[in-house]
């Protein structure tokens, strides 16, 4: 009985004979930060219980935090800090990481340390990149980009290029701190038989620290000819000839001329050709000799009107 007794005390013992981690904090907010401004926060660490407390592993999250521990191994009562240094180099936005630190604390093995900032560049663009989708050739397309402060200073521009695009144009103006840039797209400037692009502009600006940006512009004109249907689909049994009408008409109704076409199916030919007007009427003929399948094919015409020399339409057969 007695000797139960000694064994039941010791077990009691051994059990309460544990460390026990604990943090002063376990996050961290740096507010905002521009990406050149690294920064540093100390967690301090303490064994609140009555064993030693060994440290075995700091785990940053990423590459961009680093760490220093003051000691790895702690006495019940003592404490020591954990250093993190965060380099937003690269990083934009709202940033959260952690570190994650091992002990051999038997309660809470592994805490979580976390920290954030919102990474501010001294000149922050709404968007890297404009984008024309189907621009009128006859007309001007407009879109806009805005140069907000991140500092606290207004934002002025030296000047915009845009080499090799004549058919591109700048204005800006200032709204309060921030600059809005408009973007116009003259699609009458664009050179004879060119319907889409990508551009390169580079904005350059008067604060010595972030004297550039590059903005990606993006861009495609309405079809001189607009074709019905845009894709032909034949379904029908194999062994005849099949056919189907396409139409075409000139966007600003000029007179053009089909001059010849391009299938990539041996035997498919369109008849109507070399006709002239604001709008033709072609057709697609499939030949007789086609074997049972699925087919898909594309047509290629070509035409005298100088904005569009030439269009392609896809063409569909399922032939059972």
């Amino acid at each position: 009985m007695f000797r139960s007794f000694l064994f039941a005390c010791a077990a009691v013992s051994l059990v309460a004979q544990a460390p026990a981690i604990t943090f002063d904090r376990t996050h961290h907010d740096f507010g905002r930060i521009t990406p050149d401004r690294k920064v540093a926060v100390k967690y301090r660490v303490s064994n609140t219980g009555n064993a030693y407390l060994n440290i075995t592993q700091v785990r940053p999250s990423c590459g961009c935090t680093y760490t220093m521990l003051g000691k790895w191994s702690l006495a019940p009562g003592e404490g020591t800090e954990i250093e993190a240094m965060f380099d937003p180099k690269g990083l934009k936005g709202g940033v959260r990481k952690s570190i994650e630190v091992v002990s051999n604390d038997p309660k809470t093995p592994a805490v979580s340390l976390t920290l954030e900032a919102e990474v501010v560049q001294e000149i922050m663009p709404s968007v890297e990149s404009v984008y024309f989708f189907q621009a009128p050739r006859a007309a001007t397309t407009r879109s806009q980009v805005r140069y907000a402060s991140g500092n606290g200073e207004p934002v002025h521009i030296v000047d915009v290029k845009a080499p090799g695009a004549p058919f591109l144009t700048f204005a800006y103006r200032n709204e309060g701190k921030d600059l809005v840039m408009e973007v116009a797209l003259d699609g009458r400037k664009v050179p004879a038989g060119q319907m889409r692009g990508v551009e390169q502009a580079t904005v350059r600006f008067t604060n010595p620290r972030m004297s550039q940006l590059p903005l990606n512009i993006q861009w495609d004109l309405k079809p001189a000819i607009q074709v019905s249907p845009q894709e032909l689909v034949f379904q029908d049994a194999p062994g005849k000839e099949l056919r189907q009408k396409l139409t075409l008409k000139q966007a600003e109704g000029k007179a053009f001329r089909v001059t010849g076409s391009r299938p990539t199916l041996q035997g498919m030919r369109v008849e109507g050709l070399n006709q002239k007007g604001p709008a033709l009427e072609l057709t697609v003929v499939l030949p007789a000799s086609l074997k049972a399948g699925r087919y898909s094919e594309v047509l290629a015409l070509t035409t005298d009107d100088p904005d569009q020399p030439e269009l392609t339409i896809r063409v569909v057969a399922l032939l059972k």
